[in-house]
């Protein structure tokens, strides 16, 4: 059931995400059209320095031009990842009580999401479930299902261009921060739900989403973020561009380009790293894989480094990226239900 729960299936491609790589893939052409206009050069070229210098100069224009449309073909799964559903639905993991619900970013995107009300009976708590790049709400519901035996409400999100939620483009972490906002508004308004015991949770880049929400809105009471990464720029090397199978260099600095040039973003607008030390006096649950390829533990590490007390850091060993929870699944319960006792349960009963 675990596998099946986390697993999701691809959606096909719609005309307009099939317009959206071909917008992309216009930069492509682009790079070819700058090669072509180098040829009237390297025709003079042949005729006054001879084939050697030819070759070479033809040789360093294919390589740009051929250089440019990798790192556009590289960014397009980053900027345009590939819509997925959830492969199953609450109720297919013992949840009777749950619904669809849809709601606004500031910006006016639509966004879809299952609310899971709290046990009427316990201390009316919610948790917001943001997951990361490529994923949908389906990629937390294993945590969810269980935190909900122990009477927690959840609000499981489909971000931006993710899921059935609307948007064009993905920002890895900085317009995701307003889906956040708008999550924690929708529970505010629930009458289920106590809106002095709100918390966050997110995984990778939902982590990031999180963390940056929690900064600027003082009502959620804890975070718990789980392979986030410290920031984007941190990781260009070794984890973004390592994933589509490019080397660093000479990649690295043509993606940033077309990411900022395709996004109109910069990347230092998404350094969570920046953000954690804001969130005190609220506490923060850093939780890492310590076999994570895709975002190295050491980005768990700094964010716990440059965030302030109250915090917690839980590195889960012979866990990746994505089997956080299934890799100890009782010790992982045991951590997680007792941080959100303490500061979503307990702590909102002494200050309240």
């Amino acid at each position: 059931m675990a596998s099946a729960i986390i697993s999701s299936e691809p959606v096909k491609l719609s005309f307009l995400s099939v317009g959206r790589y071909l917008s992309a893939l216009r930069l492509v052409f682009v790079a070819l059209v700058f090669a072509m206009t180098l040829t009237p050069l390297l025709t003079i070229v042949w005729f006054e320095f001879g084939y050697a210098i030819f070759f070479l100069l033809m040789f360093f224009t294919l390589a740009v031009g051929s250089g440019l449309g990798l790192a556009v073909l590289a960014a397009i799964p980053i900027l345009y990842p590939l819509r997925t559903h959830p492969a199953v639905t609450p109720t297919d993991v013992g949840l009777a009580r749950w619904e669809e619900a849809f709601f606004f970013a500031a910006d006016s995107v639509k966004l879809r999401a299952w609310f899971i009300p709290p046990d009427p009976n316990s201390h009316r708590a919610a948790i917001v479930f943001v997951h990361g790049l490529g994923g949908n709400r389906g990629e937390l519901l294993l945590e969810a299902a269980m935190l909900r035996s122990h009477g927690y409400g959840a609000l499981l999100l489909d971000l931006r261009n993710h899921g059935y939620s609307h948007g064009k483009l993905n920002t890895l972490g900085f317009l995701e921060t307003q889906d956040v906002c708008a999550a924690v508004d929708y529970l505010r308004a629930r009458p289920e739900i106590d809106p002095t015991r709100i918390g966050l949770f997110g995984h990778s880049m939902g982590g990031v989403a999180v963390l940056r929400a929690a900064a600027r809105l003082p009502i959620c009471r804890a975070v718990i973020a789980q392979s986030a990464y410290s920031s984007i720029e941190d990781n260009l090397a070794h984890g973004t561009i390592a994933q589509v199978g490019l080397p660093p260099f000479p990649f690295a600095a043509p993606i940033v380009w077309l990411g900022e040039r395709i996004t109109g973003l910069r990347i230092h607008q998404v350094r969570p790293i920046d953000d954690v030390a804001h969130i005190a006096p609220r506490p923060i649950l850093f939780i890492h894989g310590i076999e994570d390829q895709t975002v190295d533990v050491t980005n768990g590490l700094r964010l716990y480094r440059a965030s302030r007390e109250p915090k917690e850091l839980y590195l889960v060993d012979r866990a990746g990226h994505k089997s956080v929870m299934l890799a100890n699944p009782g010790e992982y319960e045991k951590r997680v239900v007792a941080f959100w006792d303490r500061h979503l349960r307990y702590e909102s009963d002494a200050t309240g």
